[in-house]
């Protein structure tokens, strides 16, 4: 073989790795779903006997996303940028949001941020029925 067939056979092999990099790069993740990977939801469900003086749900920073009423009940929640309520630097003294016992069935959409962590607490009567909460 000559060095002018070596070089052209390396050439074209060249040409044509950059071809196949050029191509497969830049091509967008998939999506499963509505969301991408890292932009999911976690929820938590409560029951008629759900008690939480001061459930973390999450600890460090994140989003609020949602609270879903299925069915009304004699207990608040509180949701709050907070790790503990227990009094030091971390606890509970910035409201996320608030339902009141009378909370009517629906979704509340929130997106709203938390730096510290994430805590339900509950208010009034033991127990909060039926009701999700998503959050990341």
């Amino acid at each position: 073989m000559t060095t002018k067939t070596i070089q052209f056979i390396l050439g074209f092999l060249v040409v044509g790795l950059l071809l196949v990099i050029w191509t497969t790069a830049g091509k967008p993740k998939l999506n499963l779903g509505s969301s991408s990977v890292g932009n999911d939801y976690y929820a938590t469900t409560t029951d008629t006997n759900f008690t939480a003086s001061g459930q973390l749900l999450k600890k460090g920073p994140g989003t609020l996303g949602s609270v879903v009423v299925t069915l009304g009940s004699a207990a608040g929640l509180e949701f709050y940028d907070a790790t503990t309520t227990s009094s030091h630097s971390n606890h509970a003294t910035t409201s996320l949001a608030l339902f009141k016992t009378t909370a009517t069935a629906g979704t509340y959409t929130f997106d709203v941020e938390f730096t510290r962590g994430l805590v339900v607490v509950t208010t009034g009567a033991v127990g909060v029925a039926s009701t999700s909460i998503t959050f990341r």
